[in-house]
C-alpha cells in the first residue's frame, strides 16, 4: 500500500479527529437529563404526527410568545424522539467547533481539539443554559454556528481580498442570513449589524458593492421583519408578554433598565470568564513581546496584566476593572497584530461581540445563556492570536499535547459530572414507570444534586404535563435529597413503598 503523502495524511488525521469529537460529543449529550421545559417539548413532542401538528403550535407561539420559529421547529421537532434529539445537539456543536476552527485559521486536528474544548469550557452558569437544557440549546447555539458560517463564507473582506462571488455562496449566504433572524433577538440585530458592516466594509474599500455580501443583508433584512412583525413584539413593548422591553418602553424605562442589567451583562461577557480573559492576555502579551515596544505599549502591558489579576483574584470594582483591562486588549489588538488581515479580523470579531450584547441592557428577563454568542466572538479573536503566533517553532509533541490534553481534560471533566446525573435519571424514570404501572396518585422523586450545573433541574409542573399526556391520569411529582429517600441500611436505588403514595381513589399501591 502506497504510504499517504503529507496533505493527505494530514486531512486523514482531521477526519479520524472530527469522529472522535463526534463519538464524544454523542456520548455527553445523550448523558444530559431532561430539565425544566424540555419537559414541555417532550410533552408536545408526543402529540407531533405531521408537519400540520407543528405548524399549529408555532403559530400560536409566533403571535403570542416570541417569533423564534427556526428555534421552535428544532426545538419542537426534538421532543420526544431522544436520539434524534442528541444527534441534533451533537451535530450542531460539532458545526460550531468546525466553523470556529475556520474563522480563526487554526488549522489541523490540533485546531480542532482546542475549538473544541474552548466552547465546551463556558461558566457553569452559561453552560448549564446552553449545552444541557435541550430548549435552550436549540434556541442559542445553531445561530452562532450560522453566523460564523456567514463570516467563513465573508473571510475576504476582513482579509483585504476580492470576495470570491458565485452562485452557490450568494444562496448560501442570503439562506444563512434569513435563517440566522428565526432564533434569538438579540443575535438577529448583532447579525444585521455584522451584514451591513461587511457589505459598507467592501464597498469602501472596492468602490464596487458585492452581489453575494446583498444578498447576506438582504436574507438579514427579511428574516427580521419576518421576526419582528410578530404580534408578540407588541405585548412585550407594553409589558403584557413573557419579555419586557424596559419600563413600557418609554426612554427612562430604558434607561433605569440598562442600569439594573449591566452587571449582569459585564458578568457574563467577561468578568465571570476565566477562560477568555485569561487567554486573550496571555496571548496579546505574547504578541507584545514580539512586537516593537514604546512607553506606551509598556503601559499598555502593565494595564492588561493588573486588569487579568484584578479580574481573577480582586473583588474591587469588578466592572470598572473590567472596562480598564477592556480598553488595554483593544489597544493591544490595534498596535500589536501587525499585518492587516491579522489585525482586521481581530478587531472585528472584538469589536462585534458588544454589538451583540449591546441590546441585553434593555430588555428582561435575561440569563448568562444571552452572552453566549459574545463569548464565541471573543473566543474567536483568541483564536485569531493564537494563530498569528509562529508555534510552528515549538517541538510536534508540545503542539500535540496541549490540545489534546485540553480536550481530554474538559471532556473527562464533563463526564465525571454527568455520568453520575445520568444514573439518576434512569433511576427516577424507573420510579415514575412503576408508580403509573401500579396507579400510583402520587411520586417523590430524588432530586438532582447538581451544584448548578443543570438549570431548573427539577420541575414537578411540566414533568406532571408530560407524563398526563402520555398515560392520562393524574399523577403528583415532587422531589426530595436521596439520602431522605433511601432510608439508613438500604441500598440508594430502593424502590417501592418508600417512593409511592396511594392514588387519588383510595386504592392501595404494592411495591
Amino acid at each position: 500500500m502506497r504510504p499517504l503523502n503529507p496533505s493527505k495524511r494530514e486531512q486523514a488525521t482531521w477526519l479520524v479527529c472530527l469522529a472522535i469529537l463526534f463519538g464524544a460529543l454523542f456520548l455527553l449529550c445523550w448523558l444530559f437529563p431532561l430539565i425544566g421545559d424540555d419537559w414541555y417539548r417532550e410533552a408536545l413532542g408526543i402529540t407531533l404526527h405531521s408537519p400540520l401538528d407543528l405548524v399549529r403550535p408555532l403559530i400560536n407561539e409566533w403571535a403570542t410568545t416570541n417569533a423564534r420559529v427556526l428555534g421552535n421547529i428544532l426545538a419542537y421537532t426534538a421532543g420526544s424522539r431522544p436520539l434524534v434529539r442528541e444527534l441534533m445537539r451533537t451535530l450542531f456543536t460539532l458545526a460550531l467547533i468546525v466553523l470556529l476552527a475556520r474563522v480563526t485559521g487554526l488549522r489541523g486536528w490540533q485546531g480542532l481539539l482546542l475549538c473544541a474544548a474552548a466552547s465546551i469550557a463556558l461558566p457553569k452558569e452559561m453552560f448549564c443554559q446552553i449545552y444541557p437544557w435541550a430548549a435552550g440549546f436549540f434556541n442559542y447555539l445553531p445561530p452562532v454556528a450560522m453566523l460564523l458560517a456567514c463570516l467563513a463564507l465573508t473571510q475576504a473582506v476582513p482579509e483585504g481580498r476580492p470576495m470570491d462571488e458565485s452562485p452557490p455562496r450568494g444562496i448560501a449566504l442570503f439562506l444563512l442570513g434569513f435563517g440566522h433572524q428565526l432564533f434569538i433577538e438579540t443575535n438577529t440585530l448583532c447579525a444585521l449589524w455584522v451584514s451591513f458592516l461587511l457589505l459598507v466594509w467592501y464597498w469602501w474599500e472596492r468602490r464596487r458593492f458585492s452581489p453575494c455580501l446583498l444578498a447576506l443583508f438582504v436574507g438579514c433584512v427579511l428574516g427580521a421583519a419576518l421576526m419582528f412583525a410578530s404580534p408578540s413584539y407588541g405585548l412585550i413593548g407594553s409589558e403584557g408578554g413573557a419579555y419586557q422591553l424596559g419600563a413600557g418602553g418609554t426612554l427612562s424605562g430604558l434607561l433605569a433598565t440598562a442600569k439594573e442589567n449591566f452587571r449582569e451583562v459585564a458578568r457574563f461577557y467577561i468578568i465571570k470568564c476565566p477562560v477568555l480573559y485569561w487567554s486573550l492576555t496571555i496571548l496579546t502579551l505574547l504578541l507584545w513581546g514580539q512586537a516593537r515596544r514604546r512607553p506606551v505599549d509598556h503601559a499598555i502591558a502593565a494595564a492588561l496584566v493588573l486588569g487579568c489579576l484584578g479580574l481573577a483574584y480582586g473583588r474591587f470594582k469588578p466592572v470598572a476593572v473590567a472596562a480598564v483591562w477592556g480598553l488595554a486588549c483593544t489597544a493591544a489588538l490595534w498596535r500589536w497584530t501587525g499585518r492587516r488581515p491579522v489585525r482586521a479580523k481581530a478587531l472585528f470579531l472584538w469589536l462585534t461581540a458588544p454589538v451583540a450584547a449591546g441590546p441585553l441592557l434593555f430588555v428582561n428577563p435575561i440569563g448568562p445563556r444571552c452572552l453566549f454568542v459574545s463569548y464565541v466572538l471573543l473566543l474567536g479573536v483568541a483564536g485569531v492570536l493564537l494563530q498569528t503566533l509562529e508555534l510552528d517553532r515549538l517541538p510536534a509533541w508540545v503542539r500535540s499535547l496541549v490540545p489534546a490534553g485540553a480536550a481530554l481534560a474538559v471532556f473527562g471533566f464533563y463526564l465525571s459530572i454527568f455520568v453520575p446525573f445520568h444514573q439518576l435519571e434512569l433511576l427516577r424514570t424507573q420510579i415514575l414507570e412503576e408508580a403509573i404501572e401500579y396507579g400510583a396518585g402520587s411520586v417523590c422523586l430524588p432530586a438532582y444534586e447538581h451544584d448548578g450545573y443543570l438549570w431548573d433541574a427539577d420541575s414537578d409542573y411540566k414533568m406532571e404535563l408530560f407524563y398526563y399526556r402520555r398515560s392520562p391520569g393524574d399523577l403528583k411529582i415532587s422531589f426530595a435529597p436521596m439520602d431522605e429517600l433511601a432510608p439508613e441500611g438500604l441500598p440508594a436505588d430502593f424502590r417501592g413503598v418508600f417512593y409511592f403514595k396511594p392514588s387519588a381513589s383510595g386504592q392501595e399501591v404494592q411495591p
